[in-house]
């Protein structure tokens, strides 16, 4: 059935209600690069944010390394990969319930070079970052791989009211601090999202999600530091229930109404206690 509804809304315009979420009607995922969540609360940007909106102060990756917390984040499952080697994952992910219902989506990726391309690498870009492009559903069809777009492009799209219901952003290997630390990172941060969150009408039903793909390397910890930002979240609100990259998943199925993909998504908990409505 998810098949068929998404083959029929790329070919036809499918209705979306005025307001299509329960709680919010966009998401933009920023995902920075492993750090241990007590390193990441003392990061000065970091730590500012804190008091302007929701804290998940038991929120933990799903293992070590990076590329299967991404399938997590996106599909509700890390399908057997163990390693950052990238694979192609023949399985429903996020964009498919998106899709289902008529809602659109986009990955934007810094330093993309565009035209599907499934190269691991290109100068500061990474694949294993960007995980929409392991989907066979996204590989297979021009129209869907064009939503992995570059990084340029998502300030065009906020300006000019385009931005997709699911937004997944990720920086380059140098942003997202991979390459460069946790300070370069929270600068870089700052400089992103210092003008969305003074949007005050581009954000009234906007929620921004700051995570890690993952804790430290070496941390057999997996706690990472995620904060949830915007003006259906309540501010200054610290949540110490256990969620993972899982619950973010069911939390935003929930929203728009999808369903879950039956995967470990389907167990989670959507986030709670954090909401303005």
């Amino acid at each position: 059935m998810i098949r068929f509804l998404t083959l029929f809304c790329l070919i036809s315009s499918c209705a979306i209600s005025e307001s299509p979420g329960k709680l919010f009607d966009h998401v933009v995922i920023v995902v920075l690069e492993n750090v241990d969540y007590s390193d990441a609360i003392k990061n000065p940007y970091l730590k500012s944010l804190i008091p302007t909106g929701a804290l998940l102060s038991n929120f933990n990756a799903i293992m070590h390394p990076s590329y299967p917390n991404y399938l997590a984040m996106t599909a509700g499952n890390t399908f057997g990969f163990t390693a950052d080697h990238q694979g192609s994952v023949d399985a429903f992910s996020i964009a498919d319930l998106l899709e289902s219902r008529g809602l659109s989506w986009k990955n934007y990726a810094e330093g993309y070079p565009g035209n599907c391309f499934l190269g691991s690498t290109h100068d500061r870009y990474a694949r294993k970052h960007v995980p929409f492009l392991s989907y066979k559903s996204v590989q297979d069809s021009p129209a869907r791989c064009a939503r992995v777009v570059s990084g340029e492009q998502f300030q065009s799209d906020w300006e000019s009211g385009q931005l997709p219901h699911y937004a997944f952003y990720t920086p380059d290997m140098d942003n997202d601090g991979h390459d460069t630390g946790l300070l370069f990172a929270g600068d870089w941060l700052q400089k992103f999202l210092t003008p969305l969150l003074h949007d005050s009408e581009r954000m009234k039903r906007t929620l921004i999600v700051v995570t890690f793909d993952e804790s430290g390397p070496l941390s057999s910890n997996h706690q990472i530091f995620t904060l949830l930002l915007g003006p259906v979240i309540k501010s200054g609100v610290a949540v110490s229930t256990a969620y993972n990259h899982y619950s973010l998943l069911r939390t935003i199925e929930d929203n728009f109404g999808l369903g879950t993909l039956g995967r470990e998504d389907r167990h989670a908990e959507a986030i709670q206690g954090v909401w303005t409505e």
